[in-house]
């Protein structure tokens, strides 16, 4: 009975909720008329962004906009209207399936040409799936830090595309982690900035990206269900 007792605390222990103890300070459901303009500042084609039924209630679903090179970055930020120093950031998001074009959810700085800097995101590059990683910069150059194995999942296939999923990054004094459904999937020590931080998503279409990029295979938006952060 001793084992059977340790087992099930063990299990308790990790399956903390990274928002216990915390305070919800920013949150949007996307079930407005519009976009939020109070809360979000949108860039790139505004006509990509939309919000449309998703299920029971409406999510924002950022698109990409037919174009002769298809280059673009469409998004929202909420850079000047919500920006924090530490804390835990969630999102209920479906990602694109395929190549060529990039759905993203970030943590990052306002000023990005200032070190230090850290960019914290899950990103969806297609085969479906969605990434944590992280580029910072500071005095000594800039890193990329991934999870080790080249082509993980953190997902089932077809899970990324065809359902939403909550993506979290926990942002503290100590470490940096990203969860994808409650789950922990990726931790970095300490990183340098201290700095308030603004939330971004943005649907993109890069230089290197375009010779991937098949139109067949459009429209292969994101959605976002709704997003939240607590201090």
């Amino acid at each position: 009975m001793r084992y059977i007792l340790f087992l099930f605390l063990a299990v308790t222990v990790f399956a903390v909720d990274p928002s216990n103890g915390k305070k919800l300070v920013f949150s949007d459901d996307f079930n407005a008329d519009a976009i939020d303009e109070t809360k979000w500042n949108v860039f790139g084609a505004r006509e990509a962004l939309t919000l449309v039924k998703g299920g029971k209630d409406k999510v924002l679903r950022i698109g990409l906009k037919q174009s002769a090179d298809m280059l673009q970055w469409n998004g929202v930020n909420t850079k000047g209207k919500f920006e924090q120093t530490y804390g835990y950031f969630e999102v209920s998001m479906r990602v694109n399936a395929y190549k060529g074009h990039t759905g993203g959810f970030h943590v990052r700085p306002v000023e990005e040409k200032q070190v230090p800097f850290a960019d914290l995101m899950w990103e969806a590059v297609g085969d479906d799936k969605c990434w944590p990683w992280s580029r910072t910069a500071n005095d000594n150059g800039q890193h990329d830090y991934r999870p080790e194995g080249t082509g993980k999942q953190f997902l089932k296939g077809g899970e990324a595309s065809k359902k939403f999923n909550t993506y979290g990054v926990l942002w503290t004094e100590k470490s940096c982690i990203w969860y994808v459904n409650g789950k922990q999937s990726f931790k970095l020590d300490k990183i340098e900035v201290k700095k308030p931080m603004m939330l971004q998503f943005n649907h993109s279409v890069g230089e290197w990206e375009r010779p991937g990029l098949n139109l067949k295979q459009l429209p292969d938006d994101i959605d976002i269900d709704w997003v939240k952060a607590w201090k």
